[in-house]
């Protein structure tokens, strides 16, 4: 298989070609003359050549070749030539009529091979899955929510298998009753549409409902706020226009964006009643849940802030409602964003402690800084540091939250490359893009609600179609650093898959090797 572009993403295989053009200079003009070659196969590496020539005066045309290799003949305008392994060739064709100089065209190809080596008995991370937050337009919007096309290209095309969701603020917009341990599910609002908060749950349903017929297992969702009544500032938000993160207030006022620490039970029976009525309603138990979204900030839209000792206490509570409520939803912590140390102080308290460390089944980031792919670099020690966090505690790391890339094939090569850096130096076993649609295709969505689908879809598409939950990472090396690539062994069939990026400026070939590996 041959492939003519030079920055490739793509299954297995990256291939070279090229071409090169000589114009005749101006003092004598009798044609043109380019040089185009076309990797025909490999082992042994065959290239065809193919000159073309333009005769002012019509004349026949004599080709001179030049393989590079030592072979030379007089031939046609087509050639077609066997290569040893191993090297960068020029090969030459000179072009005339027999009555003027020659004109002379190039191009040079390669046989040189990157070897690379899959060990399926180093085994790393399980993978849970790959997904994306929302519907088919965003949930602060008048939809369209869902649709059977939508739900096609979201399964079939991307083939997400994790769906994210958050938890509707308006969803006990009134305290149910004065017990937090008597939960009456008939108080719930599932259709009454309130002012300021995002659309209810029942507008949502008819998606999720697509989304689960569709064959989705897993659906994560996450706080981003507490109804107004459990907070300090009895709001959802923080109330200004500006967005910040300040120091968590032990002892809050109004004007404080904070849960109240006696809606600790209130708290943790709304996260209840949500399971259980998500269980009712979609027919799919909730995979795993977030007790809060970015917990360190205060944002002019839904938010609620924690520092990592009150992050970790309500967590306890949490915890141990579903326990006793036999939900069997993983609990992930702490969903941040920002520098290291500061996340770190954000699940450090929930790590330390055993009570609490019990109910943490995820370490949860949100990837939002890319600049590396090699074990040097700021990401891929960033990745591997964050994934030391839980690892001692055989806790896995997730990533729930990321956006920023462009709309362009560059944007989709930084999105490839940030998936791969995770997965490889960060050992992640789910990886989940912000928004699957927006109105507008943009840098914070995968594809729009029209329909129109970004590089980005088909660069994650790459990930989350061929790597399926419950497939295990495996060593994979690549001799050649610009050949960067993860591989994966599902045991359930054994199939092997792998993922390679050329991040080099040339084209490349492959050949692969290893055991336990289809022929």
């Amino acid at each position: 298989m041959a492939f003519q572009s030079c920055r490739l993403f793509l299954l297995l295989v990256l291939l070279a070609g090229g071409s090169c053009k000589k114009d005749q200079p101006a003092s004598r003009q009798p044609y043109d003359a380019s040089l185009e070659a076309r990797l025909v196969k490999t082992n042994p590496f065959t290239y065809q050549f193919t000159a073309s020539a333009r005769d002012v005066e019509g004349d026949p045309l004599q080709y001179a070749w030049d393989f590079g290799e030592g072979t030379r003949k007089t031939g046609a305008a087509t050639e077609t030539f066997v290569f040893p392994e191993g090297r960068d060739f020029t090969v030459q064709v000179s072009i005339t009529d027999g009555k003027t100089a020659p004109i002379d065209a190039q191009v040079v190809v390669s046989t040189r091979v990157v070897a690379v080596t899959v060990d399926a008995a180093k085994q790393y991370q399980t993978i849970e899955g790959f997904g994306g937050f929302g519907a088919q337009n965003v949930y602060w919007s008048n939809g369209p929510f869902t649709s059977p096309a939508f739900v096609n290209a979201v399964v079939n095309e991307l083939g997400a298998t994790v769906i994210r969701e958050d938890l509707p603020t308006s969803f006990e917009i009134e305290n149910d009753n004065a017990d937090p341990f008597v939960t009456d599910l008939s108080k719930y609002n599932l259709d009454r549409e309130i002012g300021g908060h995002h659309k209810s749950f029942g507008a949502r349903l008819p998606h999720l409902r697509a989304l689960r017929a569709a064959g989705v297992e897993r659906f994560i969702a996450t706080v981003w706020s507490p109804p107004p009544w459990m907070k300090t500032n009895n709001r959802i938000d923080n109330g200004t226009n500006q967005n910040s993160a300040p120091e968590y207030n032990p002892n809050p006022t109004a004007a404080n964006n904070q849960l109240r620490t006696d809606m600790y039970e209130e708290f943790a029976e709304l996260c209840v009643a949500y399971a259980k009525i998500f269980k009712r309603e979609v027919g799919v138990d909730l995979y795993a849940f977030s007790i809060q979204n970015e917990p360190r900030f205060s944002q002019s839209y839904q938010s609620c802030v924690y520092n990592g000792s009150a992050l970790r206490d309500v967590l306890k509570v949490v915890g141990r409602r579903f326990r006793s409520e036999g939900l069997p939803a993983k609990l992930f912590v702490p969903e941040d964003i920002g520098w290291l140390q500061a996340v770190e102080g954000m699940v450090k308290p929930s790590l330390d402690d055993p009570d609490a460390r019990q109910y943490v089944d995820a370490v949860a980031v949100h990837g939002y800084d890319f600049d590396g792919i090699r074990p040097n670099s700021p990401s891929a020690q960033t990745w591997n540091t964050m994934y030391g966090w839980g690892n001692r505690y055989g806790k896995p790391l997730w990533m729930t939250e990321t956006s920023g890339f462009k709309n362009d094939w560059s944007g989709a090569m930084s999105l490839a490359t940030a998936i791969y850096t995770a997965l490889r130096h960060g050992n992640v076993s789910a990886w989940v893009f912000w928004s699957l649609s927006t109105d507008k295709l943009d840098e914070y969505c995968l594809m729009n609600a029209a329909g129109e689908k970004s590089k980005r879809f088909y660069a994650s598409a790459q990930f989350y179609r061929f790597v399926r939950p419950g497939a295990v990472r495996i060593e994979a090396v690549s001799a050649d650093e610009n050949v960067v690539l993860v591989a994966f062994r599902q045991p359930s069939d054994g199939t092997v898959t792998l993922v390679l990026l050329n991040v080099g400026a040339s084209d490349k070939m492959v050949r692969l090797s290893g055991n336990n590996l289809p022929g």
